[in-house]
């Protein structure tokens, strides 16, 4: 059992190592890609952050708003995620590690995508921890007024 907020960190914690592994896996791609593709990977890369990027800063707040309120002061370590978040980790990791174990999309892709997803996994997970210190919601109107 865990003060419920410190699950912020928890997931905060997670998102980060995840991004960080998803990340990594993309440059490893893009070093294996020649370098007259990488002008164009690095502009589908940056569609990629800020596509992810804002639909996770969404996710972040209501994940963050979920844990916040819950009714406990002190929660299992379990209910970091909801069972759909478990879901959608499940699926995306499957999918991911199914892209590439069985060659189902290009070098070029995955070190054009992973690094995108990535950075904007890991990104969240550091807004998670910030929103564990500075005690708001990311993304809410509390964060934008000084927090």
């Amino acid at each position: 059992m865990v003060k419920r907020e410190n699950l912020l960190i928890i997931a905060g914690i997670f998102w980060l190592i995840a991004g960080a592994n998803v990340a990594a896996i993309g440059v490893q791609a893009l070093l294996g890609v020649p370098q007259d593709h990488w002008f164009l990977m690095f502009g589908f890369m940056a569609v990629v952050f800020v596509g992810f990027a804002f639909m996770f800063r969404r996710v972040a707040r209501k994940h963050a708003a979920r844990i916040l309120a819950h009714p406990a002061d002190r929660v299992c370590v379990v209910h970091t995620f909801d069972a759909k978040g478990y879901l959608i980790i499940a699926v995306m990791m499957g999918g991911g590690i199914a892209l590439r174990a069985f060659n189902l999309v290009p070098a070029t892709f995955i070190g054009s995508f992973y690094p995108g997803l990535g950075t904007a996994l890991a990104l969240t997970g550091i807004g998670l921890l910030v929103s564990r210190f500075c005690g708001c919601v990311p993304g809410s109107q509390a964060r934008r007024s000084g927090c």
